[in-house]
């Protein structure tokens, strides 16, 4: 029974990916955007609490404390229909994530303009004691306006102190440049991302995690997100601010299923809706 839901899991999330679409303008847009609402209602603050199989993307250091193979998809409702899905498997020690960004067409002075890319990552972390070490290697593929390719190796470290975890991770610590059939390449910008998380248990089956991140340190793109996160036995709740707005989450857990849900407040371009569902065996 549970592989069959696994199976239709998957189905109707590479159908739902399949006419996903986004329109983004910078190098690897589809790594961007993460891989867990739960992530997203923190204020994408996640990088030193992931516990789960997005840990393939958002810090490889976390794979070596799995202990269940874990299926999980994450669809976004953007502004004017836009929307981005992406898929993640993962298992102790490994895990693999597929991205694809798509904008559809874009009306512009100069004609009609689509965005469209699809990414890869494979990523592997193995515990030593209270520490957690991980690498991840991404790799983007632009197939629209102009087609090209280009790829990142990334390592990272997790810090386990129960109470407390820290995180790091270099991200493009080594790359390849976006290659374009025109004949430009586009470079992928080094940078270090930080996070921080406090563990607060008052009672069984209660929690209180308060996390800190910073990303883009070093570069011309340095973000700072925060969030609060509590957990009464399988239902959580939280609430973030990502540097552009505040963000809201909720989660549902039972047996081997999960459903996050978040919702992000901007008050240029309004509000969007992010669900991921998560099964575990």
């Amino acid at each position: 029974m549970k592989k069959r839901m696994a199976m239709l899991l998957m189905l109707i999330t590479v159908m739902a990916i399949a006419r996903t679409g986004w329109g983004m303008g910078f190098t690897g847009a589809a790594f961007e955007l993460g891989a867990s609402a739960r992530r997203l209602g923190l204020g994408g603050a996640f990088t030193a609490l992931v516990d789960d199989e997005t840990a393939v993307i958002h810090n490889p250091a976390a794979l070596g404390q799995l202990t269940t193979i874990g299926f999980s998809s994450l669809y976004v409702r953007q502004v004017s229909g836009i929307t981005y899905g992406s898929v993640s498997l993962a298992m102790p020690w490994v895990g693999f994530n597929m991205s694809l960004v798509d904008s559809g067409i874009i009306a512009s002075p100069q004609g009609a303009f689509r965005y469209a890319s699809q990414a890869i990552t494979i990523s592997g972390g193995v515990p030593i004691g209270p520490f957690g070490i991980g690498v991840r290697w991404r790799y983007v593929r632009v197939s629209s306006p102009i087609s090209g390719g280009g790829w990142t190796i990334d390592p990272a470290l997790l810090i386990d102190a129960g109470s407390i975890r820290v995180a790091a991770m270099f991200e493009s610590a080594y790359s390849v440049p976006i290659s374009y059939a025109s004949g430009t390449d586009e470079s992928f910008d080094p940078s270090l991302r930080f996070g921080i998380v406090a563990t607060l248990s008052p009672a069984p089956d209660v929690w209180w995690n308060a996390a800190f991140e910073a990303s883009g340190l070093f570069s011309a793109k340095a973000r700072f997100g925060a969030g609060l996160e509590t957990w009464i036995g399988g239902v959580g709740a939280r609430v973030g601010y990502d540097g552009q707005g505040p963000t809201f989450g909720l989660t549902i857990r039972f047996s081997g299923l999960q459903l996050d849900w978040a919702y992000t407040m901007r008050s240029d371009l309004g509000g969007s809706h992010r669900a991921s569902l998560t099964f575990r065996f």
